[in-house]
């Protein structure tokens, strides 16, 4: 499963969901639904919103089998 830290950080940041898609490239419905959903960005928008939020992806983004996020939107293995 996938898990996130995204809102939190986003917020620290001060920063609104619309700002933070615009800024990514991609819709507030999306930002919306990784934050309380759990969607899985791809790895492009991935990469796009850390680089927004000056946060290393695997501080935003893991999975909860213990597993984390590689810096270019994959997953370590198990």
């Amino acid at each position: 499963m996938f898990d996130n830290k995204l809102r939190t950080i986003r917020e620290e940041r001060g920063m609104s969901v619309a700002e933070l898609a615009r800024r990514s490239k991609t819709s507030r419905q999306t930002i919306t639904n990784i934050e309380l959903n759990g969607q899985e960005p791809s790895g492009r928008l991935l990469i796009s919103i850390s680089n927004v939020l000056g946060r290393d992806p695997r501080d935003i983004f893991f999975y909860n089998d213990g597993t984390q996020v590689q810096q270019n939107g994959e997953k370590t293995p198990a």
